[in-house]
């Protein structure tokens, strides 16, 4: 049998033939399988060798870090821009008056008293016929987000219709006061004149008569009368002397009530810069009402435009891999990473608490900003990313060093919400498999919190199944 077999094979193939024996790996198959081999090598070596950067992911705002405080109104009234006005002599009197009252006189008190009410009439919006979208285009333009302004200058006066009344009522009882004071003070000392010469002559008089009656020419009973019409003139003129002193002492209250309305409606009204800062926002329209304790501006101690050092967010999770060096790029809100990429940047330091809503917005100035950083990082924490600058930026980069070349569609403005990559350290692609993998096989026991997910999940199914 085997025999048969032998002849019939050794009948397919001769010496010499062309046509070889049948194979089972053909020529394209073994190029296939040693291109796979090759390309397993390849990803092998890769996954070994190899290192891929691992980041994690923040939000963050265009703007700069410093505290961005908010300006409150300390009472009820119609806001009256003045930063946008040049900056007059009362202004600064009445800044130095508040700082230092003892040191202005009665006199400059009721110049500056006057002035300033004087000026509250002038500084109200004039009316017009405009209709209200050329109104509210007129207060944008008169909205200077960013604008500088020196220390001491007056930004913006809380207008009280009662208040001014009552300043001006101040005034008023102080001129009165001032020009009783003036004619009673010249019949006092008129008076004083006419006492002054009668007192003269009846003492001379009284001397004449005491040495007359040591000669017994002049009785005791007239002595004694001349002494008391001496001693009455000199009592009317005492009581001349306290009637100029309760006169003083009333233009005294007056001028004091003067002092403490004019005090209190320059702090309450007159709001200043306290430092040289920038207007980051401004609520009110001109002229519009405010409550006391609204908010009026939002006010920072850097420059807006193109700020280097800018706020960034993070988890609690996340901020534990976090470290001063690392590199970050953020990307603006309206840009695509994948088009643009993002503007390079480095972290710089880090908060050692994590903050709260207030605390996000007193770094954004934004209310509404704070609360959707909160909502997405669960315990958010600060962390200082500076941004690069570049000469050579790309059209509409703003003047920051980008990721890619490419031209931008438009500028990055400040205050926009930024996407922040951060990459925490590099590592083989290998190392990221093998956790999983020994995960996958029980070598490493599972985490905790995947533990409890897990039996969260079997209770919620053994509960609906007994449903």
């Amino acid at each position: 049998m085997n025999q048969l077999f032998n002849d019939r094979a050794l009948k397919r193939y001769r010496v010499g033939d062309q046509n070889g024996p049948v194979t089972l790996l053909t020529p394209p198959l073994r190029a296939t399988l040693g291109l796979g081999a090759l390309i397993a090598i390849a990803g092998g070596l890769w996954a070994t060798f190899a290192r891929i950067p691992v980041s994690v992911q923040g939000s963050g705002v265009l703007l700069p870090v410093s505290t961005i405080n908010a300006s409150l109104s300390g009472t009820n009234g119609t806001a009256i821009y003045m930063f946008n006005k040049k900056q007059k002599d009362w202004h600064k009197k009445a800044r130095y008056f508040s700082t230092f009252p003892e040191k202005v006189s009665n006199q400059e008190l009721l110049n500056l008293a006057k002035t300033i009410y004087e000026a509250s009439h002038n500084s109200m919006p004039l009316s017009s016929n405009t209709t209200a979208s050329e109104v509210f285009a007129q207060n944008l333009k008169e909205t200077f987000t960013g604008l500088e302004v020196p220390k001491g200058h007056l930004l913006m006066w809380i207008q009280s219709a009662g208040e001014l009344e009552r300043l001006s009522s101040a005034i008023e009882e102080v001129e009165r006061t001032i020009a009783t004071n003036k004619a009673q003070k010249l019949n006092i000392q008129t008076k004083q004149v006419i006492l002054r010469n009668e007192l003269k002559s009846r003492s001379a008089f009284l001397r004449s008569m005491n040495a007359l009656a040591e000669r017994g020419f002049v009785n005791v009973e007239s002595l004694l009368r001349e002494q008391s019409q001496v001693d009455n003139v000199k009592s009317q003129i005492l009581n001349n002397e306290n009637q100029l002193i309760e006169t003083n002492n009333k233009l005294a209250e007056t001028y004091s009530s003067l002092r403490g309305q004019t005090a209190k409606l320059i702090n309450e009204q007159l709001i200043y810069a306290g430092r040289n800062l920038y207007i980051s926002s401004i609520i009110p329209n001109n002229g519009e009402g405010v409550e006391e304790g609204e908010v009026l501006m939002q006010l920072s101690n850097n420059q807006l435009d193109q700020p280097v050092m800018v706020p960034v967010f993070l988890s609690s999770k996340d901020m534990a891999q976090v470290f001063p060096g690392m590199k970050a790029l953020a990307t603006p809100s309206g840009y695509k990473r994948s088009e643009v990429g993002g503007i390079r940047g480095e972290v710089v330091s880090m908060a050692k608490l994590p903050s709260g809503v207030e605390e996000v917005k007193a770094r954004t100035g934004v209310k509404a900003l704070a609360q959707s950083i909160v909502s997405k990082q669960a315990v958010p924490t600060l962390a200082v990313v500076a941004l690069e600058k570049s000469n050579k930026s790309p059209i509409n980069g703003g003047g920051y060093r980008w990721s890619s070349d490419s031209e931008l569609p438009y500028p990055p403005t400040p205050g926009d919400a930024l996407s922040v990559e951060i990459t925490t350290r590099r590592v083989a692609p290998i190392s990221l498999v093998i956790p999983a993998i020994r995960s996958f096989f029980g070598i490493t026991p599972p985490d905790a919190q995947q533990e409890l997910i897990k039996q969260e999940g079997l209770g919620e199914r053994t509960q609906g199944k007994s449903r």
